[in-house]
């Protein structure tokens, strides 16, 4: 399958559910969010004396996108609920498309409980092999969310996709209004010419005058 790269990279910075548990009921008190909950959802009013976000200033975004990656460098899931939309949670889609439908919908409790969470979750399909994706929190993020160092990704673009392969990159659909940040690495082996590319896409929502994650968007080359 021939790989399409853009023809430009615009903003390119340097540097720095649905899915049940398989065999176990999820407790009610900390539900998998569904996508209608993520859409329903009224923005919350800034608290009194709260400054507005400047939503046009890639400088704020750019520090929470940090603080989210070396949260999940260091595997710190308590600082990575922190960072997390504390009523939308994060919607985790494996393959570049974002599926509002059945994408898997985690929320910051579930986040905090992630390092002692050893249930396994389905949270999509395997690329090739149409079956079932099921895997921990721990699991899934190694090889969907963090499988290579993103503090060190040599492009980052703002609000623009990097890559693109045969998989359909929808999140400016998917996520309309919000702000994302691409993490690419063009290739992690020189042996494999550039189709070993990755990339991590992290969306951010406003929230009370800051950045929240509600999205985690991992793209690579697919069959």
């Amino acid at each position: 399958m021939k790989k399409t790269v853009p023809l430009c990279l615009l903003s390119l910075v340097l540097g720095s559910a649905l899915g049940l548990g398989v065999g176990q009921a999820l407790p009610a008190a900390l539900p998998l969010q569904t996508a209608a909950a993520v859409l329903n959802i009224a923005p919350t009013p800034l608290p009194a004396g709260a400054a507005p976000l400047d939503t046009r200033d890639n400088g704020p975004l750019l520090e929470q996108g940090q603080a989210v990656l070396d949260a999940l460098k260091q595997s710190d899931y308590a600082a990575l609920a922190q960072l997390a939309h504390p009523e939308l949670g994060v919607r985790f889609t494996p393959y570049s498309t974002v599926d509002i439908e059945s994408d898997l919908v985690l929320s910051p409790e579930r986040l905090a409980a992630a390092g002692g969470d050893s249930r396994s979750y389905t949270w999509g399909v395997v690329d090739g092999r149409g079956s079932p994706l099921v895997a921990t929190i721990a699991e899934y993020f190694a090889s969907y969310v963090f499988n290579a160092d993103y503090t060190q990704a040599p492009m980052i673009g703002v609000d623009q996709v990097l890559e693109t392969g045969n998989a359909l990159e929808n999140a400016p659909d998917a996520y309309p209004g919000d702000r994302f940040v691409d993490y690419y690495f063009p290739g992690l082996d020189p042996v494999n010419e550039g189709f070993d590319w990755c990339s991590l896409k992290l969306v951010f929502r406003e929230y009370q005058g800051t950045w929240r994650l509600v999205g985690a968007i991992h793209s690579q080359w697919t069959i």
